[in-house]
């Protein structure tokens, strides 16, 4: 009788030893599948979900499915770069890295461009040979109405001391600069600076201009007349535009043979 007693005891233990593994908390793995694997290596959705983090910190709702595909399809191209570069032996490869970089453009190599092409680019957009008036300016900006008024009245004896005055009395950030505030065109400058800057001429200096960010005082450094360009004037710039826009195809072209060699898992990243 003891003896069934016992063997009873160790069926029902054993039975509630098997049925225990379905009653102790659930211990399965984070849901972390692969969702790019390309050239043997695999990334997974963690690693793409860390990229949203300071996305959300800053107000974006990266749940959204439209904002996570887009987000989703640049990480793609970051990492299947950075994988195929390291592949090649360029170092230090992680996303948006000299590396990867440095790689893309020795996979990509130099696409001169050629006299027909620059010649052809100036024929079709007129509006590189045109070079707009320009004016270059100092000013002295001032707090107050009246010390505006006496800088102009120490310049009306001594023109020469505009940038003396500017280093000791200006307040703009240019003042170490004897106030030196550049080139511009029009448009680039506050309205009721431009339109006293452009109505002077080189090396004379105005009067007191008030705007809201003080009282200035102005002078002319210079003013280029706007003028036409020559085609082999024009054809630095030119050759620059189309070699960036060369480069911007024949990338695209690049990155998107690459992104369509891997294995890629949308649904685990849009996946919530």
């Amino acid at each position: 009788m003891i003896h069934s007693s016992k063997s009873r005891i160790l069926i029902v233990w054993r039975g509630l030893a098997v049925a225990g593994v379905l009653l102790l908390p659930s211990c399965r793995a984070p849901f972390d599948p692969v969702v790019i694997r390309f050239q043997g290596a695999d990334v997974r959705r963690s690693a793409f979900l860390k990229t949203l983090e300071p996305l959300a910190a800053n107000g974006t709702d990266t749940s959204d499915p439209a904002m996570r595909a887009s987000a989703f399809g640049r990480f793609i191209e970051e990492r299947v770069v950075a994988i195929a570069a390291a592949r090649q032996g360029f170092s230090d490869t992680s996303p948006n890295t000299s590396g990867a970089e440095q790689w893309l453009a020795a996979a990509l190599g130099p696409d001169p461009v050629s006299e027909a092409e620059a010649h052809a680019y100036y024929e079709a957009h007129p509006e590189v040979a045109r070079v707009e008036e320009s004016v270059s300016v100092r000013e002295i900006l001032l707090t107050t109405e009246q010390d505006a008024r006496d800088v102009v009245r120490i310049l009306s004896s001594d023109r020469n001391a505009f940038e003396l005055l500017a280093r000791s009395r200006s307040h703009s950030p240019q003042a170490a600069g004897g106030g030196l505030l550049g080139s511009f065109r029009r448009g680039e400058l506050p309205p009721d600076i431009e339109k006293v800057a452009f109505s002077l001429s080189a090396g004379q200096i105005s009067g007191v201009v008030t705007t809201s960010f003080g009282y200035h005082v102005l002078r002319l450094e210079s003013k280029t007349p706007a003028t036409i360009r020559t085609f082999a004037e024009a054809r630095p710039e030119i050759e620059s535009r189309l070699a960036e826009s060369k480069t911007r195809l024949r990338m695209k072209q690049f990155i998107d043979a690459l992104v369509s060699q891997a294995q890629v898992n949308y649904e685990a990243v849009m996946a919530r």
